[in-house]
C-alpha cells in the first residue's frame, strides 16, 4: 500500500557544511565551505535544505533576503533526485517566504547556455531581463539576468484563499 505522505522536510537552518557538501553533489564545479561560511555570516543570508526522510538531503536553495527583494544565489538538486519537481517545489516555497517578508521580486542569473534551468525559471515566472556578456568564466558564457514579479503571485494566492 502506497503512503500519501510526504517524505520530504524543510531544513531552514543555514548549516554551511551540509550545504557545501549537497552542493558538491550536485555540480562538478562547487561553491567551497569557506564561501558559505561568509555568506552565513550575512544577515540577509538563508540556506535552506530540502531533506528526505530516509535518504536526507537532496535538494537546496540559498537567498538573499532583502525586502522589497530576494536574490536567488544557488539552487540544486542531488542528481538521484532530479526531475521530481523539487527545483519549482523549492522556488514555489520561496515565493511564499518572499511574500510573507514584503518582497515584491525574486532575482537571479543563470547561464544562458544552462538551457535546462532558464526553461524551468521561466515556467516559474521568472522573465529575462538583460544579458551580462562575458559574466561566467568557468565555463565561459554569458549570464540571464532574471526576474519575477511576486504581486502577480500574491494575487492568485489571495484568490485561492
Amino acid at each position: 500500500m502506497k503512503s500519501d505522505m510526504d517524505p520530504f522536510l524543510w531544513n531552514r537552518q543555514n548549516e554551511p557544511e551540509a550545504l557545501a557538501e549537497l552542493d558538491q553533489r550536485c555540480f562538478r564545479k562547487c561553491w567551497k565551505l569557506q564561501e558559505y561560511i561568509d555568506l552565513s555570516r550575512k544577515k540577509p543570508f538563508r540556506g535552506w535544505l530540502l531533506e528526505h526522510s530516509e535518504k536526507g538531503p537532496c535538494a537546496f536553495l540559498v537567498f538573499f533576503l532583502i525586502p522589497p527583494e530576494v536574490q536567488i544565489l544557488r539552487m540544486g538538486v542531488h542528481p538521484e533526485f532530479r526531475r521530481e519537481g523539487l527545483a519549482s517545489r523549492m522556488l514555489d516555497e520561496l515565493d511564499q517566504e518572499a511574500i510573507a517578508n514584503q518582497s515584491h521580486s525574486l532575482w537571479l542569473d543563470v547561464h544562458a547556455e544552462n538551457v535546462p534551468a532558464v526553461e524551468l525559471y521561466k515556467k516559474s515566472g521568472f522573465t529575462e531581463i538583460y544579458q551580462r556578456k562575458g559574466y561566467y568564466q568557468n565555463p565561459p558564457g554569458d549570464a540571464v539576468l532574471m526576474k519575477k514579479n511576486l504581486h502577480e503571485v500574491a494575487a492568485i494566492r489571495s484568490d485561492e484563499d
